[in-house]
């Protein structure tokens, strides 16, 4: 209004705007219905319009991601996809870049007068979920994370995990190697599991001790030769032998 103008009605105007105007864009909640096409807010001059509105709550059915357009000015919403078929939401202008808002999720988005932005992208403090977290991105965490229930996920994203840390539970064979985990087979430096061949030139016992000298086997007691095999089978003793059969 200009200085003079509505003369006996510009309470009814200021009303309108601090009242009804103003209290919209601070706590109104406005609901939203896609029909699986991009939808653009009303956004109207001194009257009550959804763009306004501080708080949208998008419900309907979609069979892609589809657009939610605003007005592009400076302002804050929050924006509750409630939608049903399992897309997300992109909040855009007509011009700029967009969020997207994943289906199920209440997400804080502001316009800074040329693009919509993420309006919460991180925690300078504690952060408590009493629900559960899904992230279809990447996680990032430099503090603590306490967990009291179950974390799924492909585990692309972790790395740098001390197995040291690990003080309880087991880790599946199969996750440790390919091939055949069982067992008749051990894990090789590789991380493959393999059947293990038998290469020493000595076999150790208690007392005996058979070990390959050359072509010879030479049988040994508490480390003295009591027999040696050559390698056409000729069995020698070496010092007193005894033996249950012939030599």
């Amino acid at each position: 209004m200009g200085d003079g103008d509505q003369a006996g009605l510009w309470g009814q105007t200021t009303n309108i705007n601090l009242g009804t105007l103003l209290e919209q864009a601070i706590t109104g909640v406005q609901s939203i219905v896609m029909t699986d096409a991009n939808y653009t807010l009303t956004s109207f001059n001194g009257v009550s319009d959804e763009a306004r509105n501080a708080v949208l709550v998008v419900t309907g059915t979609n069979n892609a991601v589809r657009d939610l357009i605003p007005p592009v000015v400076e302002k804050l919403y929050t924006v509750v996809n409630n939608t049903t078929g399992g897309y997300a939401i992109r909040v855009i202008g007509a011009s700029g870049t967009g969020v997207n808002i994943p289906n199920g999720a209440t997400c804080l988005v502001y316009c800074d007068g040329t693009n919509f932005v993420n309006g919460l992208s991180g925690s300078a403090g504690n952060f408590s979920v009493a629900g559960n977290i899904t992230a279809t991105g990447n996680a990032s965490v430099t503090g603590n994370v306490v967990v009291t229930g179950a974390i799924t996920g492909n585990g692309v994203g972790i790395s740098a995990m001390n197995a040291s840390n690990l003080t309880s539970g087991t880790v599946a064979t199969a996750r440790l190697g390919s091939g055949t985990a069982n067992s008749s087979t051990f894990l090789r430096g590789d991380q493959t599991y393999a059947v293990p061949t038998f290469t020493a030139n000595s076999v150790v016992t208690t007392n005996f001790t058979i070990v390959q000298i050359g072509s010879d086997l030479v049988f040994q007691y508490n480390g003295s030769n009591v027999a040696v095999m050559n390698s056409g089978g000729n069995l020698t003793s070496a010092g007193q032998f005894v033996a249950g059969g012939s030599v």
